[in-house]
């Protein structure tokens, strides 16, 4: 009987285990299915959430080539415009994809005012390429491109939300199911050990990955946030540069035609005298008209002459620094490996001779030897600060010309040339940078254009030219460049 009895509990102890360990299983297969829906669900939310920020993202760089092109009708806000119109449809396409696989579809609203959108930005740009500017503005300023991109965006920030709100509701599932499998883990005992053994190995997989897209998710949402925000900022930058340029140009250029134009009045008087005298057809001539058509033609219309050629030889000098400088901003960088040392040892030698003939010296101090960067930017840009330390020295003083390099940050260096020169004043400091500024006394030859040009250069390869300067003590300039351009250019496609 005992031995019955402790069979049947065998028996039961065994069916109870089994049955234990098959609910367990179970249990864990059914969490386990739950669980990699659930994980899924939140890739497919990642993939909507992504398509929808790089249409919207892609949307505001067309918005801002357009209205860049309409203001400034310059060429170079349509590349940006056609790389972003390239991938409107096929980040459309994909997020209406993802949406109709989650089940989620909106209709065919969004892509019904895409396309109005792309539509009114094409005629815009149609008719300022045509010439009539005022009529692609004037489609602008009706207020239906705005509406539609409004819209647009209220759309897109609902998908975006939601795709949120649903991601915060998988990654709660999940953690409830996770909680579920310790639970029967632990009730499944000794007899369930490989089994928790397989579960707990599959829920730290799952944990894991769930952390990872958490993590992604909020380095998601601070890059796109960062992103929107910098290209504000450079937005801003641009039209601040857009309009002062404008203005410098419109100034600077004015100033010649002013000249011609006064001294073409000049030619109309001088030619009265002239006319009188050779068309008086063989009637008499006053002493007065003769000595007046003489002065004309040996003094006063040689002289309007030369001032219009020089009016005109001075138009052409800015025009062609505006080139320069729109040239080498088109020009495509070459990332390769600069040993600096060696790059402004280079430098120095284009101007030994000339800082021989002041009795000066120069030295150079280099604490970082080697950088990525583009070549022909970094020796125009020092070139150019070594030439103005050289021709604004000042007169009577040997020239003192330092040049460092030395690291800043981990992903910067800074390359600082002092002299002993003039110096600049405090309130010119900003304005020397700007097309056609210069400082101080107007007697060395020049357009004004080498430091503008060097701001350029360095904002081209991701980095800034900063001044220190006291009036006739001398000035130090200082480039901040990246240590590795390919990671600038990067960011950028990014």
């Amino acid at each position: 009987m005992t031995i019955r009895i402790g069979r049947d509990t065998t028996t039961w102890l065994f069916l109870l285990g089994a049955v234990l360990i098959a609910l367990l299983a179970t249990s864990a297969t059914y969490i386990s299915i739950r669980a990699d829906r659930t994980f899924q669900a939140i890739v497919e939310e990642r993939a909507t959430r992504r398509h929808a920020a790089d249409l919207l993202s892609a949307l505001q760089d067309i918005e801002i080539g357009q209205r860049g092109y309409l203001i400034t009708l310059d060429p170079a806000f349509l590349e940006p415009y056609g790389e972003a119109l390239a991938r409107v449809q096929p980040e459309l396409t994909a997020l209406e994809r993802t949406e109709a696989s989650a089940g989620i579809g909106g209709g065919h609203e969004l892509s019904d005012l895409v396309r109005r959108r792309l539509e009114i930005a094409a005629e815009t740009i149609t008719q300022a390429q045509a010439g009539a500017v005022e009529a692609g503005r004037a489609i602008v300023a009706r207020g239906e491109g705005r509406a539609a991109m409004d819209r647009i965006r209220e759309l897109l920030t609902q998908i975006i939300d939601g795709s949120d709100a649903r991601n915060v509701q998988a990654i709660d599932v999940q953690h409830r199911l996770n909680e579920r499998l310790q639970v029967l883990s632990a009730v499944g005992g000794v007899a369930a050990l490989l089994l928790i053994g397989a579960a707990v190995l599959v829920l730290r997989r799952q944990i894991a990955a769930l952390r990872r897209a958490e993590e992604d998710m909020r380095r998601l949402n601070a890059t796109l946030e960062e992103r929107v925000e910098q290209r504000t900022v450079d937005l801003i930058a641009a039209n601040q540069e857009v309009q002062r340029f404008a203005y410098i140009v419109t100034h600077d250029l004015r100033a010649p035609l002013v000249n011609i134009m006064g001294f073409t009045s000049e030619l109309e008087a001088a030619l009265k005298p002239l006319q009188a005298y050779v068309l008086a057809d063989g009637a008499p001539v006053s002493e007065s008209d003769i000595r007046d058509a003489r002065t004309a033609a040996a003094e006063d219309l040689p002289e309007a002459l030369e001032f219009i050629r020089s009016s005109t030889r001075k138009m052409d000098g800015l025009i062609n620094a505006i080139l320069k400088i729109s040239r080498d901003g088109r020009r495509e960088l070459r990332p390769v490996p600069v040993d600096l040392e060696a790059l402004v040892r280079q430098s120095l030698d284009s101007v030994q001779h000339q800082i021989a003939e002041t009795d000066g010296e120069a030295d150079l101090s280099v604490k970082v030897n080697r950088i990525v960067s583009d070549r022909l930017s970094l020796e125009q840009a020092l070139g150019n600060l070594l030439d103005n330390a050289v021709k604004y020295s000042k007169p009577g003083r040997p020239l003192k010309l330092s040049v460092s390099v030395r690291p800043e940050g981990r992903r910067m260096v800074a390359i600082e040339v002092t002299d002993n020169g003039r110096g600049i004043r405090a309130e010119d400091h900003g304005r020397v940078f700007d097309l056609f500024r210069r400082s101080g006394a107007q007697d060395k030859p020049g357009e004004g254009i080498g430091l503008a040009h060097v701001r350029t250069l360095m904002r081209n390869i991701g980095g800034e030219i900063t001044l220190r300067s006291v009036e006739g003590e001398g000035a130090t300039f200082t480039l901040h460049v990246p240590t590795d351009l390919r990671r600038v250019l990067d960011e950028v496609k990014a």
